[in-house]
């Protein structure tokens, strides 16, 4: 088993779209009155292709054996000094999805790896991401790849 990630092109749009589905599936479960349901509106081709075109943006796709596995898509967050706050530089891990037949084989930790060495290759060590609360296995897997709790967010309904 081969696992290979490679940086996404254009092209990839509709591939990524698809790969989406399975994430969007899990939190369209757990919150439907938050998210909706994959379908085509919750992130077509076209929304995929306008990250892609982001240079800020970092997009990485795994293959196993050259079928689609997985996906991430981070981006690269600059912020000058504020009266409140040093500057600082993060990757930003907005999307990380795999497919649920390929969990646990190690694609999302090589996606994890590819995100970090891009964020390297800029100068950045610090990557950033939310994690629901309710998805106890994203949890774990990101404290297996020595992601640590540094803010709560509540909210009242």
């Amino acid at each position: 088993m081969a696992i290979v990630v490679r940086r996404a092109t254009i092209d990839d749009a509709a591939l990524i779209s698809s790969l989406n589905a399975d994430v969007q599936a899990i939190h369209a479960a757990e919150l439907p009155w938050r998210f909706k349901a994959p379908g085509p509106e919750t992130f077509p081709p076209s929304s995929a292709a306008s990250l892609l075109a982001n240079p800020n943006n970092l997009v990485f796709v795994a293959d196993i054996d050259s079928e689609p596995a997985g996906y991430a898509y981070a981006e690269v967050i600059r912020r000058g000094a504020t009266s409140f706050h040093h500057a600082y530089e993060t990757i930003y891990l907005h999307h990380i999805s795999v497919r649920s037949e390929r969990r646990r084989c190690g694609v999302g930790g090589r996606l994890i790896e590819a995100v970090r060495a891009a964020g390297h290759e800029l100068g950045i060590s610090l990557v950033t991401l939310d994690v629901w609360s309710f998805n106890d296995e994203a949890r774990a897997f990101f404290r297996r790849h020595g992601f640590t709790p540094y803010i709560e967010r509540l909210w009242s309904r």
